[in-house]
């Protein structure tokens, strides 16, 4: 090993760069608790011009860490992971609603009991080409549940 090598590796052990950051992984219930705790906090005032107050999301991290089972969130939430989910949420959002807005797309319906969209897998089929094409990621047509329930959040 050369000289300069361990010097940098020094640097990165006195630095404290050896350590993995952790992530979070988010669920479709972590998700749900999370989307009501935004609303509940922008009911409550605290989002102002569209972003959300340090007390919002003080708020919204003691709602989640209480309403949650510890084996669901397995660590700390943290500000960042509510932020970095919300970016996440509002992505997979507006590529929905772009999709839809203003569309008369035939053979599409929202289901109010499951709260997804749905369709014949033919229609399902035609609409995943037409993403393909564009660039853009779906999952599956299950992949839009909550849409309904977040564009308060993404359209506010």
């Amino acid at each position: 090993m050369s000289y300069s090598s361990k010097i940098i590796m020094i640097k990165l052990e006195v630095s404290g760069n050896t350590s993995k950051k952790e992530q979070l992984k988010w669920t479709e219930i972590m998700d749900n608790a999370f989307i009501q705790a935004m609303i509940t906090q922008q009911d409550k005032g605290n989002r102002i011009n569209g972003t959300f107050t340090t007390q919002a999301y003080a708020n919204m991290i003691e709602e989640l860490t209480t309403k949650l089972p510890r084996d669901i969130i397995k660590m700390e939430i943290t500000k960042n992971h509510l932020r970095n989910r919300l970016k996440t949420l509002k992505i997979r959002f507006s590529q929905w609603y772009d999709m839809f807005r203003g569309t008369s797309l035939s053979g599409f319906s929202w289901n109010p009991d499951t709260q997804l969209i749905e369709a014949e897998d033919e229609v399902w089929n035609k609409l995943i080409e037409v993403i393909k094409t564009r660039g853009c990621i779906i999952e599956d047509k299950k992949s839009v549940k909550l849409q309904r329930t977040i564009s308060a959040i993404c359209k506010g």
